[in-house]
């Protein structure tokens, strides 16, 4: 867990603000794959807190391939309720247990990962949900919740304001780029397919809008990622392009809220999660520039950053669907950024 009181004090602001949707996951037993991940991270922490706080009996399995950063994410003090299992989802065998719930949120989730490990970025999804989905069924999980992404909209054709969740836009398959809208797309389809087969499975899919928060893992390459570790060195936020691409937006402790919501309430299907109101690139690059007390500046893409960064330039989402179930988010874009700053400044305070 991040070495922030700030940040302990926000999971149990969380965890008391949901309280109810919480005690439907009393006793229950989760995995969570990509556990050392933004999203990942931040659902096993809360999810920990809770359990604690409100002695709600949750198990955590928090699996990553990554024991590092596993180990960083949850140190010694946490064994009692999260159990951490250092296996790759898409070659090692996974323990003979029962389980509740399965999140699949292991990913590769940097742009120039796209470009440089294009078949691992593939795989991972496909072949990690292929062998997830088969342990849930043989665990007796009661739901499967797949991570997906906006990047599964594709480009938006120019007939929608925003995308709904039966809106299909383009994609072009012949790119290395494409590995990732692509996977994202065909794991939706490979849910619905298990679904149709085997009644017993049952899962959600949230497609996800572009989050952030203190979770993030240190190197990655997303821009909002890359404006957040200037603002933690005391540097000027550089933004290689315009910055007028229109994206939907969300703090990661809301985004957790949102899954929790779609594990315990939402009918199978698939779901849109992100803050309701829409921010451009530029926007949410001021917002870091003015919490760290840095400039904003302009600078020109490298050759990976070109072939790595999507070329989308809006993509909004209708989250009507979500709202229905009774899900708000509580932290605005402009307070989230100011909060990840702070939290990881506090949690870096004293390193090297």
């Amino acid at each position: 867990m991040l070495k922030s009181a700030k940040y302990h004090d926000e999971l149990l602001e969380y965890a008391r603000n949901n309280l109810e949707l919480l005690r439907l996951c009393a006793n229950k037993v989760f995995f969570v794959a990509g556990a050392a991940g933004l999203i990942g991270s931040y659902l096993t922490d809360l999810l920990f807190v809770a359990s604690k706080k409100f002695d709600l009996g949750i198990k955590i399995i928090a699996c990553d391939r990554d024991n590092m950063l596993l180990n960083e994410r949850f140190p010694m003090g946490t064994e009692d309720v999260v159990e951490k299992l250092p296996i790759d989802v898409c070659t090692d065998i996974f323990p003979l247990r029962s389980v509740d719930v399965i999140v699949h949120a292991a990913s590769n989730t940097s742009p120039v990962a796209y470009a440089t490990k294009p078949i691992d970025t593939i795989w991972t999804n496909i072949c990690g949900a292929k062998r997830l989905i088969d342990f849930s069924i043989k665990a007796g999980a009661k739901r499967f919740l797949f991570c997906s992404s906006v990047e599964a909209y594709g480009r938006n054709n120019g007939d929608v304001d925003r995308f709904s969740e039966d809106y299909s836009g383009y994609v072009d398959c012949n790119t290395v780029r494409a590995g990732y809208p692509t996977a994202k797309r065909c794991v939706e389809a490979l849910c619905n397919a298990y679904a149709s087969e085997i009644p017993a499975f049952d899962f959600v899919t949230a497609r996800i809008g572009r989050y952030f928060g203190p979770t993030v893992i240190s190197g990655d390459t997303k821009a909002p990622s890359q404006f957040i570790g200037n603002a933690l060195r005391c540097e000027d936020i550089l933004l290689k392009s315009s910055g007028a691409q229109l994206f939907s937006w969300g703090y990661v402790g809301d985004c957790a809220t949102a899954l929790l919501t779609l594990i315990v309430q939402a009918p199978c299907g698939c779901y849109n999660v992100a803050d309701p109101e829409p921010v451009t690139l530029k926007e949410f690059a001021s917002f870091v520039a003015e919490a760290a007390g840095t400039t904003l500046k302009f600078e020109n893409q490298t050759e990976v950053e070109k072939a790595s960064y999507s070329k989308i330039d809006k993509a909004t989402m209708d989250i009507s669907k979500l709202l229905s179930l009774g899900w708000r988010p509580s932290v605005t874009i402009e307070e989230g950024v100011r909060r990840t700053i702070s939290y990881m400044r506090e949690a870096n305070c004293g390193k090297d």
